[in-house]
């Protein structure tokens, strides 16, 4: 009975010792990676919302600051012994770390709760209410970035598709639908979060990968078994995963004589003449076998005489796309105010301490210039504020 006592308590070191040191190691491998631009087109979300927004950030900011020396510290010993063991297989962890360029034992701490990596705020929205931005930290957003760089960036998207793609802008979107008399615009109600996992590890299978490697892929880009919105791999893989739809929405758009694109949730089709409810009963029969759902309060269908506002971009001309009339308004009396008074006093005189009110107002003339590229007014502008 002794011998046996013993040998079982020998076998229960020898097992504790493995869970402690093989619950990840370091690889030796290359641990360059370039930087991925982020940049995302955005145009006027109001004065007032940006204050909001820009605190929401600040704040965001200051707690991944608080929390990184949190998060980065080891699991503790009994932590690593008695954790349940990881639903993934080991070998497609293993080739994912050194794929992905990142030590097995921290890729196996993000798979554990992939929520633990997140910041979660909120940005409020031009049509009202707030949208919840999910930020992941420093190393979870490195692993995203990879994860874009190396395998979704070469990914083909479909043409109609005009967001989160390099050299394509609102600019291209609009411009697909300048000199059409009816337009007709429908938008996806929670687009990010309508694609759920199972259709992620599928996206990756497509690609290329075994399943079991597809499965780890899919838990790095998603949260709380969904897209997220400010996940580095989310806007290229919404895009990839809706290219069936952009198929089945371009036919419908080809057979009724329209032109249709798509600007994330935003969907635009315009032609001489509109037969709406056919064309909409068929959209909205597309869009839900494609497990999204239209929100209805957001259609709009514009006859000729309406005014034709497209992703922020104005098209009622029916010549050139301009900005909207009331923004540029606002801009000509900003440099107007700033130009003769100053940026302090104008600043004082309409309450603002945004230190970056400068660079803001820059950037809706860059926007009014990429828009407007022949405007002398904005070139003009521009020149003078860099002198401020």
């Amino acid at each position: 009975m002794n011998t046996i006592l013993v040998i079982f308590i020998i076998a229960l070191g020898f097992w504790l010792l493995y869970k402690l040191f093989n619950s990840g190691g370091k690889d030796n491998y290359n641990r360059n990676a370039s930087d991925y631009n982020r940049s995302a087109d955005n145009y006027d979300k109001g004065e007032e919302r940006e204050k909001s927004n820009k605190k929401a950030i600040l704040s965001f900011l200051q707690k991944r600051k608080n929390n990184i020396g949190e998060k980065a510290k080891k699991q503790n010993i009994f932590a690593r012994i008695f954790s349940k063991p990881l639903p993934f297989n080991d070998e497609a962890i293993t080739w994912c770390a050194n794929f992905l360029i990142v030590e097995k034992n921290t890729l196996v701490n993000i798979l554990r709760n992939t929520s633990n990596h997140y910041t979660h705020f909120k940005l409020s929205k031009r049509s009202g209410g707030y949208r919840t931005i999910s930020a992941p930290d420093a190393t979870l957003l490195n692993i995203q970035k990879t994860i874009y760089k190396r395998i979704l960036l070469s990914v083909n998207i479909h043409p109609a598709s005009m967001g989160f793609r390099q050299n394509i802008s609102v600019v291209h979107n609009a411009k697909a639908h300048l000199g059409n008399k009816q337009i007709l615009k429908v938008d996806i109600a929670d687009f990010f979060g309508s694609i759920k996992k199972h259709r992620i590890i599928n996206a990756f299978a497509k690609i290329g990968y075994p399943t079991n490697i597809s499965e780890v892929l899919a838990e790095l880009c998603i949260l709380q078994g969904k897209l997220p919105q400010g996940a580095a791999t989310s806007p290229t893989l919404s895009n990839i995963i809706a290219y069936d739809m952009d198929v089945k929405l371009v036919s419908i758009a080809q057979k009724n004589s329209l032109i249709y694109t798509r600007y994330a949730d935003d969907l635009t089709f315009s032609g001489e003449e509109i037969s709406f409810e056919q064309v909409f009963a068929e959209i909205n029969n597309i869009i839900r076998k494609e497990k999204f759902v239209i929100q209805r309060k957001k259609t709009r269908f514009l006859t000729e005489k309406k005014r034709k506002i497209i992703t922020g971009i104005s098209v009622s001309s029916g010549e050139k796309i301009t900005i909207v009339k009331a923004k540029k308004r606002e801009i000509r009396k900003t440099v107007y105010y700033i130009l003769t008074k100053g940026l302090a006093e104008h600043q004082r005189f309409i309450g603002s301490t945004d230190p970056s009110y400068m660079k803001r107002l820059m950037g809706y003339l860059n926007f009014w210039l990429m828009v407007e590229p022949d405007n002398e007014y904005v070139k003009k502008s521009i020149e003078a504020l860099k002198k401020v």
